[in-house]
């Protein structure tokens, strides 16, 4: 089984959100590939339409195996998605949106049936990992968004794993991150 890791933490080492999914995913008991993938340190840009032309022309020869299209095979083709992006206005940094635009290929992880969308990805779950500093509380819009993402593609089971309010209350932050990874994994079980 392979657990893909999409980063979003723009901070890096520095970031909450990649210590809170770390510390869940050193608490599981698993032989899993995990395959880690940092955003920040792919040359991801928002599509223009010189590629969007030879996205098309690639599409429209069937030509899915395309280094273009290495995202969203890789995508495709986990049995776990971990996606983990600090919670900044409202949702998500503008860099996880552009990479999803890159998952986002007809013919890959979803097409179209007679009855609308068919997702094709064959992961059993996406787990959606965020922090913020502020209080979010239950107007997560960027969870939302992986939500209703991951339905497009084919995946059901989309679970959110949220810490708010760490600079509210910043001598209890870590121990605010282990109570939500320790509830999580009680419900996994």
């Amino acid at each position: 089984m392979t657990t893909l890791v999409v980063d979003c933490c723009i901070r890096e080492d520095l970031s909450r959100t990649r210590k809170f999914y770390n510390v869940y995913l050193n608490s599981l008991d698993t032989k899993d590939d995990i395959d880690y993938l940092y955003l920040t340190k792919q040359n991801i840009r928002p599509q223009d339409k010189e590629y969007l032309v030879y996205r098309n022309k690639c599409l429209a020869s069937k030509d899915y195996n395309n280094k273009i299209f290495d995202f969203a095979n890789q995508f495709k083709d986990a049995d776990e998605i971990i996606i983990a992006a600090p919670y900044w206005d409202l949702m998500f940094p503008a860099l996880l949106k552009v990479y999803l635009e890159y998952v986002s290929v007809a013919g890959i992880t979803f097409c179209y049936g007679k009855d609308g969308l068919v997702g094709l990805c064959k992961a059993k779950s996406v787990k959606y990992f965020t922090t913020a500093g502020g209080e979010v509380g239950e107007n997560n819009l960027g969870f939302l968004y992986i939500k209703k993402f991951a339905d497009m593609v084919g995946i059901k089971n989309c679970r959110l794993f949220q810490v708010d309010k760490l600079d509210i209350y910043p001598s209890k932050a870590e121990e605010m991150l282990l109570e939500e990874i320790n509830k999580n994994i009680a419900c996994d079980k």
